[in-house]
């Protein structure tokens, strides 16, 4: 199975996953805004990763035509974020941000998660700016109604934290490889 990773990432995380995705399934690799190089033809699948931030993505938008056109290929979309994926109310508010993107063409899409890191030294001025704002908001909560590993975001803000892990990667070349559902 001929295969396609096209990624976008802002600090990292997601360019790592893509590259050990990429060496897993001795895929083609490219950033996304490089897609036009590339006749989708040509591939029996498209993986495409991208990083969340504050619950916005970019890619899912811009994937809708390219699937559209090539209804016959698989797809598969990966989001990196500093979440806690395993987390189920994680993943479901996610998910239901890429389906508000995506529309009817989530459900022609395989959907993985995986964790990314945080690195306050290189963040932008507007990412710092709603870190900033969210740990500030996080500090206000009463501890009971604090959301699984606020604790963490809190303790290690202004740090570097990574959660990057090889091993996460396995489900989906499982998948790809018609080894398992998930």
């Amino acid at each position: 199975m001929k295969s396609l990773i096209l990624y976008r990432s802002e600090y990292g995380s997601t360019e790592q996953y893509a590259h050990w995705i990429q060496e897993a399934l001795s895929s083609d690799l490219d950033r996304f805004d490089n897609l036009g190089k590339y006749n989708i033809e040509d591939y029996d699948l498209v993986i495409v990763g991208e990083g969340v931030y504050a619950g916005k993505l970019k890619t899912p938008k811009q994937l809708i035509p390219i699937m559209e056109k090539y209804p016959d290929k698989k797809y598969i979309f990966f989001m990196v974020g500093i979440a806690d994926m395993e987390d189920q109310e994680n993943r479901k508010n996610l998910y239901g941000d890429l389906t508000k993107a995506m529309g009817n063409a989530i459900e022609k899409t395989k959907v993985f998660f995986l964790r990314g890191a945080l690195d306050y030294s290189r963040l932008n001025f507007k990412h710092k700016t709603m870190m900033w704002m969210l740990v500030n908001y996080l500090k206000r909560k009463p501890e009971k109604d604090l959301p699984k590993d606020a604790d963490k975001l809190i303790s290690t803000y202004g740090r570097r934290v990574s959660f990057i892990d090889k091993d996460s990667i396995k489900p989906l070349i499982r998948y790809v490889n018609g080894e398992s559902s998930e």
